[in-house]
């Protein structure tokens, strides 16, 4: 660790002068990280990453643990893969907010992210991984590899549950990641103004996990590329579990014929929002009109009691729903059809979604579809502002479908974290937030003949919430499906 002697020119007034320097003490900023490699322990998602990947570097010029006979026999006893080190410190940096991987030349001397990699935190001595190493484990990947990546996340989803549940709800919604360089397939979004990558997240709504994130060129459609992935989701999970219930939540730019042709081929539920056309219009008509009669009447949204058809006067706003059976010109049967006819302020407000569930039509709306907000959109808000997964600046298409794993992996963690804080006051908190409260704690590191000693800040707020959340951890229990 360098020690700078150059003073930071502060100029403000003390009780006493006043002197400031980067110390050439052991510190870090990032003791917190020592909880995600508890939670590392409990899921081993870093390590099931890792065994996907194949090490076919010249082994007598390796320096950081990639050959299994190099590798520490504590870790080849517990089945720990040899580019276990290289793969956790990435995924580590990625959750501590560094992205990039030119972070890695600092941080490999950092105490804290020696000892989660498995190394001895002496001053000098075990440095970790550098930024070419890093950025050569990147683009080594394969397509091959690419593959059993995918795999893996699906079957540790279904390894965590405790057992087969009754009913599974998946969100599906694609994000866009802009892109300022010249990567492959980066191309221009009319919708977007930009040039981007459009990547598809398809999560669990309960749990928040991420099954499939798949990445996408630049000018794809919302479904473009999903039918291939849903048809080998849904054969994967019917193999674990025969009788389980699956319900597929989207908007309306996945209710595409082929994608609504499948679900009820292999009997998945689904719910997708639908674009209005001049014939949905005709048939919202009269609830249109009867919404802004009641809105003229009362100066509020229209609302729909819970029982009967017409709206009525009410203190609360709401809107008026009915359900249709609509058969598109691509599609082989007529389908249930939900209207939901608002009038506000500015127009009308009409929307419509297509399904096979005969939930009543508000409730149906109100009650399961919006819910996708907060568990779909709100994760892509999350792994885009908390994890960074919208950075993708390799040249590679396939190295960035690696990196967006890597943030997968990373968001996975920071559930379990999240899990281990339940009846705190982070209980919901953002993965930002966990990492400005949690993560970014500092440390003082030392190393002796018998231990290595962490010592945290005195009057660290979230004390408690620690030891709390670190006991929880230590019990040996994955916690995200518990």
């Amino acid at each position: 660790m360098k020690k700078s002697s150059e003073k930071l020119p502060f100029n403000f007034n003390t009780k006493k002068p006043l002197e400031v320097n980067f110390s050439g003490l052991d510190l870090s900023s990032d003791a917190g990280l020592l909880l995600v490699k508890q939670a590392e322990e409990n899921l081993k998602i870093g390590q099931g990453i890792s065994t996907c990947l194949e090490d076919d570097r010249e082994q007598h010029k390796v320096k950081h643990s990639l050959s299994w006979c190099a590798f520490p026999c504590a870790l080849r006893r517990r089945g720990v893969a040899p580019l276990f080190q290289l793969v956790s410190q990435r995924i580590y940096k990625i959750l501590a907010g560094y992205e990039d991987t030119n972070d890695s030349n600092d941080l490999r001397h950092d105490p804290i992210f020696k000892i989660i990699c498995d190394k001895i935190p002496k001053m000098g001595a075990e440095l970790l991984a550098s930024q070419p190493t890093i950025s050569r484990l990147e683009n080594r990947i394969t397509k091959q590899e690419i593959k059993r990546i995918r795999r893996f996340f699906v079957d540790k989803f279904l390894q965590n549950y405790p057992e087969a549940p009754e009913q599974i709800v998946l969100d599906i919604d694609g994000f866009d990641a802009f892109t300022h360089g010249h990567q492959q397939l980066s191309l221009f979004h009319g919708y977007y103004g930009h040039q981007i990558y459009f990547p598809v997240l398809i999560n669990e709504a309960k749990s928040g996990y991420p099954l499939i994130v798949q990445l996408r060129p630049g000018n794809s459609h919302a479904g473009k590329g999903v039918l291939g992935l849903l048809r080998w989701l849904f054969w994967r999970l019917r193999k674990a579990w025969p009788d389980v219930k699956i319900i597929l939540r989207g908007d309306g730019g996945f209710s595409l014929p082929e994608i609504i042709n499948l679900c009820e081929k292999k009997d998945i539920k689904y719910v997708f929002g639908f674009s209005s056309n001049a014939v949905l219009k005709r048939k919202i008509n009269y609830l249109l009109d009867l919404a802004r009669l009641q809105y003229f009447r009362t100066q509020k949204k229209a609302h729909r009691p819970r029982r009967g058809f017409l709206g009525v006067r009410t203190e609360q706003a709401a809107r008026l729903f009915d359900d249709v059976y609509y058969a598109a010109k691509s599609w082989e049967k007529p389908r249930r059809l939900v209207m939901k006819a608002e009038w506000l302020e500015k127009g009308g407000n009409p929307r419509f979604l297509v399904t096979n569930l005969e939930t009543e039509a508000q409730e149906l709306y109100d009650n399961f579809y919006v819910q996708r907000g907060a568990s779909s959109e709100h994760r892509i808000k999350e792994l885009k502002l908390g994890i960074n997964a919208d950075r993708l600046s390799c040249h590679k298409f396939i190295v960035n479908q690696f990196r967006l794993f890597l943030c997968q992996a990373a968001y996975i963690l920071m559930l379990e974290l999240r899990a281990s804080a339940k009846g705190t006051s982070l209980a919901i908190a953002q993965v930002s937030r966990l990492r400005e409260t949690i993560i970014k704690i500092a440390a003082k590191v030392s190393v002796s003949v018998r231990r290595t000693l962490v010592e945290l800040a005195a009057h660290c707020p979230f004390r408690d919430d620690i030891l709390f959340m670190v006991k929880r951890l230590s019990s040996g229990q994955q916690l995200t499906f518990s």
